[in-house]
C-alpha cells in the first residue's frame, strides 16, 4: 500500500482523537488516524467499553496493553501497568474523574521548564473548549464507601466524570471522532500499530507500521501516550537526549475495604463516585479516591486510594529490544525523592484517618495495611498517569524533546502531543489535562498542512 497524507496522526486515544478531529476540521488537509488496537464508531463500543465500570472497561478484551510491564519501585519488581488500547484510549478504560490540576502546576510548566505561553492564564480557557460532557454521580451510583466517606470528611466531594446524562461513557471516540467520521478527507485505520516514523535526513516523511506498510506524510504528530511514544522516537533515531527521561505517575497506597454487607445492586455503582482532596506542602497535594467496585466477582471489596499529586521522582522508558512488538521497560523509580515518600505517608495516614472514621466503621472495615517506610516502598501503586517522556521545553534546553509548540526540536514535521510532554505530572487526574494539550497543539496548526 503507497498513501499519502497531510498528516499522520499516532494513536486514536486522549490526543490523538482530538488532534484528528480538530485537523480534519479544515477540509483541504488530509488526515490519517492510525491506532494499534480495534477501531469501531460510537454506536457498536462494546457494553463495558460504554458502561459506568472502568474494571469492566479494563477486562475488555484486547482494551488494554497486555503484556505492558512496569516497575514502581526496585522493591516490588515489574508489575502490569494498564495503558488503553483501541478507538478512545484509556479514555475508554478509565474511571472518567475529571479534574484540570492546579493554576500553579502550569505556571511551574512556564517559569521552570521554559514552557512559555502553558501558564494557567493562557491554558485556562482551553479547558471550556473541551466538548466532553461531565455528570456527578446519582445516589443510586453512589455505594457504601462513597457515601461513609462524604460523611466522614466534608470537604470530601462527589466526582465530575466524563459521560452523559444517560450514564454512559463519553470516550474521546465518542464525543471527538463520532462527529468527524463522515469527513471525507478523515480516515481511521485501527490495528495498524506503528513501528517508527520514516526520517529523511532531520524531516518527518511518514511512518511504518509493524507489518512493513510504509505511509508518506508532510506531517507526523506522535499521540501514543507517555509510554510508546517515547519508544516510537527511539525506534525511530530520533535524538535527543531527553526521550524517555522524566517519567512520573502519581503514587498511590490502596486500602481494601471489607463491606460488612454486600450492594444492594452492584450493577448500578460507578467504580469512582466520590474524591477527597487535600493539603500537605501545597494546595490540593493528596487526593483520596473511593472505589464501590474493584472486582465484580468479589461485591463486599472496596477500596480506599491515597495518592500524592505533588511529585518530585522520576524514572525513564527505554527500549528493551528494536522490535516494536516487544513492548519498552517501564521503570518510574516512584518514592526516590524522600519527599514524595513523606506525601504518600501524608496520603496513606488521611486513607487510615477515614478508614477508621465512625461512617466508614458502620459499613466497612479495613484489611491488614503496613504504613512504614518499607511497606509504603513494597505496596506502593499507581494511578496509570504516566507523564512527561518526551516533555516540552525551551529548544535550548538539553533535556527537552519537543518546543512550546509540540514540535521535536531540531526536527521538521515532527510533532509529539500527549501527556508525555507534560514536563511535570499535574495535581489531577491526567485525561482533561491531556486533551486541553491536544487542544492547543491542534489548533497550532495553521491553515494548509505544515506543521505548527
Amino acid at each position: 500500500m503507497h498513501q499519502r497524507f497531510d498528516v499522520v496522526v499516532v494513536g486514536a486515544g486522549s490526543a490523538g482523537a482530538v488532534v484528528a478531529a480538530r485537523l480534519s476540521e479544515s477540509p483541504d488537509r488530509s488526515v490519517l488516524l492510525l491506532e494499534a488496537g480495534p477501531d469501531h464508531d460510537a454506536a457498536h463500543a462494546p457494553a463495558s467499553i460504554s458502561g459506568p465500570s472502568f474494571v469492566a472497561a479494563m477486562a475488555e478484551p484486547g482494551r488494554v496493553w497486555p503484556n505492558l510491564m512496569a516497575q514502581r519501585t526496585p522493591q516490588q519488581g515489574a508489575r502490569h501497568y494498564v495503558r488503553g488500547r483501541g478507538v478512545g484510549g484509556s479514555s475508554a478504560i478509565n474511571a472518567m474523574v475529571a479534574l484540570p490540576g492546579e493554576a500553579g502546576d502550569y505556571d511551574e510548566w512556564e517559569h521552570t521548564f521554559g514552557c512559555a505561553g502553558w501558564s494557567w492564564a493562557d491554558i485556562q480557557p482551553w479547558f471550556a473548549r473541551i466538548p466532553v460532557p461531565l455528570r456527578l454521580c446519582t445516589p443510586r451510583e453512589t455505594g457504601r464507601v462513597a457515601r461513609a466517606m462524604l460523611a466522614a470528611e466534608p470537604t470530601a466531594e462527589l466526582a465530575r466524570l466524563t459521560r452523559r446524562g444517560d450514564g454512559t461513557r463519553a470516550s474521546v471516540n465518542d464525543v471527538y471522532l463520532q462527529p468527524a467520521r463522515s469527513r471525507s478527507n478523515l480516515t481511521v485505520l485501527g490495528d495498524s500499530q506503528v513501528d517508527r516514523v520514516v526520517l529523511a535526513g532531520r524531516r518527518a516523511v511518514g511512518v511504518r507500521l509493524v507489518d512493513g506498510t510504509e505511509i508518506e506524510a508532510a506531517v507526523v504528530v506522535v499521540c501514543a501516550g507517555a509510554i510508546h511514544s517515547p519508544a516510537i522516537l527511539l525506534r525511530s533515531g530520533v535524538e535527543r537526549d531527553g526521550i524517555g527521561q522524566g517519567l512520573q505517575d502519581h503514587p498511590s497506597f490502596p486500602m481494601a475495604m471489607l463491606l460488612h454487607e454486600p450492594p444492594v445492586d452492584p450493577a448500578a455503582l460507578v467504580a469512582v463516585s466520590a474524591l477527597l482532596r487535600a493539603d500537605h506542602r501545597v494546595r490540593h497535594d493528596l487526593q483520596v479516591l473511593a472505589m464501590d467496585v474493584v472486582d465484580p466477582a468479589m461485591p463486599t471489596l472496596g477500596l480506599l486510594m491515597g495518592a500524592a499529586m505533588r511529585v518530585e521522582s522520576r524514572g525513564q522508558v527505554r527500549l528493551a529490544s528494536n522490535d516494536p512488538t516487544v513492548d519498552p521497560v517501564v521503570e518510574f523509580n516512584m518514592l526516590s525523592d524522600e519527599r514524595d515518600l513523606v506525601a504518600l505517608r501524608a496520603a496513606a495516614q488521611l486513607t487510615e484517618r477515614l478508614a477508621l472514621s465512625d461512617a466508614m466503621a458502620a459499613v466497612a472495615a479495613p484489611a491488614p495495611y503496613d504504613m512504614s517506610d518499607a511497606g509504603l516502598r513494597a505496596s506502593v501503586g499507581d494511578y496509570v498517569h504516566a507523564v512527561g517522556t518526551c516533555r516540552m521545553g525551551a529548544a535550548t534546553d538539553p533535556q527537552a524533546v519537543v518546543d512550546p509548540r509540540g514540535r521535536v526540536i531540531g526536527y521538521d514535521g515532527l510533532v509529539v502531543c500527549d501527556a508525555s510532554v507534560m514536563p511535570a505530572v499535574p495535581r489531577a487526574n491526567t485525561h482533561l489535562p491531556t486533551m486541553m494539550i491536544a487542544e492547543r497543539i491542534a489548533a497550532t496548526f495553521a491553515g494548509g498542512h505544515s506543521a505548527p
